[in-house]
């Protein structure tokens, strides 16, 4: 004999209940009941030393549509360096906004960016340029490294 009780546990939840699960969290959250948040790996900076594996560092963008030898250096000081092998370099201010969120100064707008990933030999943005929320992933340099030749 079939146990019926057992048979609705297993039972995957129906579309509707799961709107209405939806829902009952939207409407928990509202009411001041704290919902934990979903970070991405390598995200937030509750380890210390996060910012020192960010700064001073050459990050080489490695995404297929960059310029050859793109690069980025965010110095402690509070000056990025942005340049490419066939671009003039770029010193523009830069500065943190909150753990994790930073933002710089280009051709007179703020580019916000989100660090999703911080490790020693890879980063990765969530760049905010005009709310497209743009992802680039950068290695860490290694010396020696040399523009391609462009003759």
């Amino acid at each position: 004999m079939r146990d019926e009780g057992a048979s609705a546990r297993e039972a995957p939840a129906s579309p509707g209940r799961l709107v209405g699960m939806g829902l009952g969290c939207l409407v928990l959250a509202g009411c001041g009941v704290k919902v934990p948040s979903v970070d991405l790996p390598g995200a937030g900076w509750g380890n210390e030393g996060r910012e020192a594996l960010f700064e001073n560092r050459v990050w080489l963008d490695q995404g297929a549509d960059a310029p050859a030898g793109d690069l980025r250096i965010f110095l402690s000081d509070g000056t990025l360096v942005m340049t490419s092998c066939g671009e003039v370099y770029r010193l523009a201010p830069w500065r943190w906004i909150d753990e994790g969120t930073l933002v710089w100064e280009e051709d007179g707008k703020s580019i916000r960016a989100d660090v999703a990933v911080i490790e020693r030999r890879e980063m990765a943005l969530v760049i905010d340029p005009d709310g497209l929320n743009e992802g680039r992933e950068y290695r860490a340099a290694e010396a020696p490294v040399v523009c391609p030749d462009r003759r």
